[in-house]
């Protein structure tokens, strides 16, 4: 056999033989496999952290009191959960902000649960949570599931003082999912959204009703003093038909 006929021959048989190590995991083990997948979950929430002494200085309203000793800052951190990993599993976690990448095997996690804080809360960011079994199984390095992760950013806007009775308005809420907005847009937003709920509440106090609305409110209010006018007025236009009765009588006689 020529050398060029080996070396193809080679080429041949090794591609091959990565066809069928990636293919070996069998049925029964690739659905417990995706019964494994199926219980891990991702998610995100809103933690607090205190700071190191070393990193900060204590504000001027407790710099010389008594607080100064004891006082700790503290920052919001974003952290994230990968839950239920395996050890026939392991997660390559990558985000959009700057592309890093991390590996979780199962020896790196707690009893399977991998947490990690994410403190670049005033951008927005994306992780893609890539699940593929791992050398404990038949099917090493087989990806098996993605999942995606997306993160809100710290909102700036969220403690101005003309969110004080907006605070569930999208642009006044601690954690949103848009793109920063400028501060005119902001305020602007926000102040036709004050204006909006002003005419609403005034509407609501009925100074917006129609002539016949506040006419029967009028004499809903005052019914009584109605009933009791009326009933006095039967009961003179009563003594009033009976002496004119009685008078046409007299002049027939």
């Amino acid at each position: 056999m020529s050398r060029f006929k080996y070396v193809l021959f080679s080429i041949i048989t090794f591609g091959l033989s990565i066809t069928s190590v990636s293919a070996v995991c069998s049925y029964e083990e690739r659905a417990e496999l995706n019964n494994q997948i199926g219980n891990i979950e991702a998610s995100y929430e809103v933690v607090e952290i205190e700071l190191d002494p070393s990193e900060y200085d204590p504000p001027d309203t407790v710099v010389g009191t008594d607080e100064e000793d004891t006082y700790v800052q503290v920052i919001d951190a974003l952290q994230v959960n990968i839950l239920n990993l395996t050890e026939d599993l392991y997660a390559i976690v990558t985000n959009n902000y700057d592309e890093s990448q991390v590996r979780y095997n199962y020896s790196d996690t707690d009893n399977g649960n991998i947490t990690f804080l994410w403190e670049t809360i005033d951008e927005l960011v994306t992780f893609t949570i890539e699940i593929y079994s791992s050398s404990n199984t038949n099917c090493a390095d087989t990806l098996l599931r993605t999942i995606r992760l997306s993160l809100p950013r710290y909102n700036e806007y969220s403690n101005y003082g003309m969110c004080d009775n907006l605070p569930d308005y999208y642009l006044c809420q601690r954690y949103v999912f848009f793109e920063p907005v400028t501060f005119s847009y902001f305020s602007q937003s926000v102040l036709s959204q004050l204006e909006e709920i002003q005419n609403e509440e005034e509407e609501g106090t009925g100074e917006a009703d129609t002539w016949y609305e506040s006419l029967f409110n009028f004499l809903d209010e005052h019914k009584v003093p109605f009933i009791i006018g009326g009933v006095t007025l039967l009961i003179i236009a009563g003594v009033i038909v009976v002496i004119v009765v009685r008078k046409r009588r007299r002049s027939i006689i």
